[in-house]
């Protein structure tokens, strides 16, 4: 199973709205996958570690979400020149061995800035090594992704949809 992991909770954000162009290209390819976001998690899970006693809702996510998927495809976007803190803790709260370990990913960094958040997919790939995760050595930073949405906010930018394109064929033969 493919799971497209958007990983912000903040509401209508950019990479929200790569993350749901994933999601569309994907179905349009007939490619079996489902989508997990954090907005829909509940806040306290951000800040508990496996020390710490997990809600309903935590485990129903690792175990149905997590769990069964093979490859993810992370839309991460910039926080402070790296990835959202709250994606980092949600991370911590789950069973690391059983949601990541010998998995296969790969990631696209979302930033209006110029460097589409490629210090943050770095972080994040030698964190995602560190869990025994496989990355994908094509990484897609989107630099000013506001400027990479027409007037209602789908991704126009045709560069931009033939590398996504890439990526996805890339993701499927790893």
């Amino acid at each position: 199973m493919i799971t497209i992991f958007h990983g912000t909770a903040r509401p209508n954000s950019n990479s929200r709205k790569i993350a749901d162009f994933y999601s569309e290209l994907l179905g349009s390819k007939n490619i079996a996958h489902q989508f997990f976001t954090l907005e829909n998690v509940e806040a306290d899970t951000f800040n508990k570690t496996f020390h710490n006693e997990k809600s309903a809702q935590q485990l129903m996510i690792e175990e149905q979400i997590l769990a069964p998927t093979s490859k993810y495809i992370f839309i991460v976007p910039e926080y402070n020149g790296s990835f959202p803190g709250m994606f980092k803790g949600f991370i911590d709260s789950c069973n690391v061995k059983n949601c990541f370990h010998n998995k296969k990913a790969s990631l696209t960094g979302v930033a209006e800035g110029r460097a589409g958040n490629l210090r943050g997919i770095e972080h994040l790939t030698n964190i995602f090594n560190h869990m025994k995760m496989n990355v994908l050595h094509f990484k897609i930073p989107i630099s000013q992704v506001h400027l990479m949405l027409d007037e209602n906010g789908k991704l126009s930018n045709p560069e931009i949809v033939r590398l996504i394109d890439m990526q996805i064929d890339l993701l499927l033969d790893f």
